[in-house]
């Protein structure tokens, strides 16, 4: 790999880490699974993150033009995704404190898949991805396929080593922490998935 791609490649690691550090619900998500479920729970729920941020990433960067406008125009994708975290919520705050099962092959699968529905269901994710693509003028830089999918690979690659570490500490911290302690913590989480999910609705 030439210089010229490296540093494309790095640059893409460091805006998929600057866009997957922020706490949100997806965060909560992942480290509660973590608490909860272990490491490997936490780890497959970001890398469902990670992918559909790379799917937003690929959108800006090969179609920035065309596809932005059409997808800001997909109002109901965050109306859905709202429900779905206040659907989460719930089933936190409401949860009887009961040992969980193991997390089997389906399981994971499971959480895998729908860590990605819940991140692309914020389609407001790809604009960012297009301001940040402008704004740090590397349109130019992106002209050919392999470009684009060496930056690509970047946010995939840096958005993982955010949820790989978040997951890491959540399990390591699961580990160490009473029942009780988890519990009131998921039914935190819960509450906090309830109100991203009315903002998500209502905004």
């Amino acid at each position: 790999m030439s210089a010229e791609l490296l540093l494309l490649f790095l640059k893409g690691v460091g805006i998929g880490l600057l866009l997957a550090v922020p706490v949100g619900p997806i965060s909560l998500l992942c480290l509660r699974r973590s608490l909860t479920l272990g490491i490997g729970a936490g780890l497959v729920t970001g890398a469902g993150v990670a992918t559909a941020d790379a799917l937003y990433a690929a959108i800006a960067t090969f179609a920035l033009g065309a596809a932005a406008p059409l997808i800001a125009e997909a109002s109901w994708l965050g109306m859905l995704g709202g429900l779905v975290l206040i659907a989460l919520g719930l089933r936190d705050v409401l949860h009887r404190d009961t040992a969980p099962a193991p997390p089997t092959l389906a399981g994971h699968m499971g959480a895998y898949a729908g860590a990605v529905l819940l991140t692309l269901a914020n389609p407001a994710t790809v604009l960012t991805f297009a301001a940040i693509i402008i704004g740090l003028d590397l349109v130019p830089g992106l002209a050919s396929p392999t470009q684009g999918a060496i930056f690509v690979g970047g946010v995939f690659a840096g958005s993982a080593l955010w949820w790989i570490v978040l997951s890491v500490v959540g399990g390591r911290l699961g580990n160490r922490l009473p029942r009780g302690a988890i519990r009131w913590i998921r039914r935190a989480a819960g509450a906090a998935f309830i109100g991203f999910g009315v903002y998500a609705i209502l905004g």
